[in-house]
């Protein structure tokens, strides 16, 4: 897959898809899983599952980083690779964090999408405009945490 871009991740977004989805397609297509799968498997964990929790950016990034990184009962040393991944999910989060100043939806767009309120805010202060940067940002960790191995 190319390469994740603010422009790319626009334009996703403007067909209706959420940032979980743009993130988490993008790297379950760069290992290998069907990105309509992905796509339907992340819809739920926009806008921080739509309450303003973790943005969904980061959420997609979590489940990529699992697809990779993840165990199951079939994985011979589950302890062993639950530290991978703990490992890496963590880092995302830090340089997410560091990059962004926070990895909850609420306090990025400064609203919280779970209120009436909040989501009559975030459209009429286009709170969302920055999402698009940060799902192609949030690419960036997921390609740069893939080459370290």
């Amino acid at each position: 897959m190319e390469k994740m871009t603010a422009e790319k991740a626009k334009e996703i977004m403007g067909k209706g898809f959420h940032c979980s989805q743009v993130v988490f397609a993008y790297g379950a297509e760069k290992l290998g899983m069907d990105v309509n799968e992905a796509l339907k498997l992340s819809g739920g964990l926009g806008g921080g599952c739509y309450n303003g929790d973790s943005c969904g950016a980061v959420t997609g990034a979590a489940m990529a980083l699992g697809l990779k990184y993840g165990f199951s009962n079939l994985t011979p040393d589950i302890k062993a690779q639950n530290a991978i991944l703990v490992g890496k999910v963590k880092k995302f989060n830090a340089i997410f964090k560091e990059r962004y100043g926070a990895t909850l939806c609420r306090e990025i767009l400064g609203y919280d999408m779970g209120t009436p309120e909040g989501l009559k805010m975030i459209a009429e202060t286009k709170a969302t405009k920055n999402c698009p940067a940060m799902c192609a940002g949030a690419c960036d960790i997921l390609d740069e945490l893939f080459a370290e191995d």
